[in-house]
């Protein structure tokens, strides 16, 4: 199977943040896996506050590909563990990022081309 059996207890990505066709901003996500939490920069919370519901559900959609991404070996098997990551969306301030907690869906195989290459968020 193309599922790699060693994961570390953290991944990063960079995800675009579209508030406005004016606003765009190039937010640097860690995902850790071990304490199950998700942080940003505190810094976004100005533009997505409003919006919390919608802005972590597509952050859980993203947050699961980059995870499902990681998992996959890259060789020959197409196919990749995927887990739904849930982001809640309650969240904490730390030093200057936000945290929020996250939820780990059971993982089932999927093919990696039915994987979205999705990085924005649009709100």
């Amino acid at each position: 199977m193309g599922v790699r059996t060693i994961v570390p207890g953290s991944i990063s990505f960079t995800v675009e943040l579209r508030c406005s066709i004016e606003k765009r901003y190039r937010v640097s996500v860690t995902l850790d896996l071990q304490e199950r939490y998700i942080f940003l920069s505190s810094g976004i919370l100005v533009n997505v506050s409003d919006r919390i519901e919608e802005f972590v559900s597509q952050l859980s959609e993203i947050a699961s590909n980059q995870l499902a991404l990681f998992k996959w070996d890259g060789m020959s098997d197409l196919m990749t563990e995927y887990q739904i990551v849930r982001v809640l969306p309650g969240y904490q301030i730390e030093r200057s990022l936000v945290k929020f907690n996250i939820v780990l869906g059971d993982g089932f195989l999927i093919q990696v081309e039915e994987l979205h290459n999705r990085t924005t968020i649009q709100l």
